[in-house]
């Protein structure tokens, strides 16, 4: 067997293992203790953080994965305000050759 695969099965047989016990400790009652010593760390059990609604949970328009609800009308308006920021551009004056960087220029 190579040296590689050798070291390869070694870690994972770690993992492996590391797993089971990581597994096995939370399922004992070692996590009624640790549960117990982390509530008495964040202070009292009474006051406790409320949670509240947001703007888009309350109007019935939920994320789905960090997506927005309608993300063919937040393109739109990306596209609209670049094209509006273009338009600015022009009305000064302001060509695109003098926003990008000079690579004859040494930074600061």
């Amino acid at each position: 067997m190579p040296a590689s695969f050798l070291v390869w099965a070694r870690v994972y047989f770690y993992a492996v293992i590391g797993t089971a016990l990581a597994t096995g400790f939370f399922a004992s009652p070692a996590k009624a203790f640790l549960i117990k010593k982390l509530n008495k760390r964040s202070g009292a059990t009474s006051a406790r953080l409320k949670r509240t609604h947001s703007q888009e949970s309350l109007a019935g328009r939920e994320p789905v994965l960090g997506l927005p609800p309608d993300p063919e009308k937040e393109l739109a308006e990306i596209v609209q305000e670049v094209k509006a920021e273009m338009e600015a551009r022009q009305r000064k004056g302001i060509r695109r050759s003098e926003t990008m960087p000079n690579p004859h220029v040494k930074g600061i």
